[in-house]
């Protein structure tokens, strides 16, 4: 009986969820690929600021300075 009850179960869910997936077009696709690599490419720039920036500590203060 429990087994039928959780069958039963299952399959009302999924036929209430039916196909709820969100697709999107090739276009759609490459236009988010575009900008990930985009946001990658402006990052680069904040990392090689910080690796020149950050090489060796400064001597004219005894505190940590970036």
């Amino acid at each position: 009986m429990r087994k039928w009850l959780l069958i039963a179960l299952f399959v009302g869910v999924g036929l209430a969820t039916g196909c709820a997936t969100v697709t999107r077009t090739p276009e759609e696709n490459w236009n988010a690929q575009r900008q990930a690599a985009e946001l990658g490419l402006r990052q680069i720039t904040d990392d090689w600021n910080m690796i020149w920036m950050s090489d060796r500590q400064s001597r004219l203060t005894r505190w940590h300075v970036r």
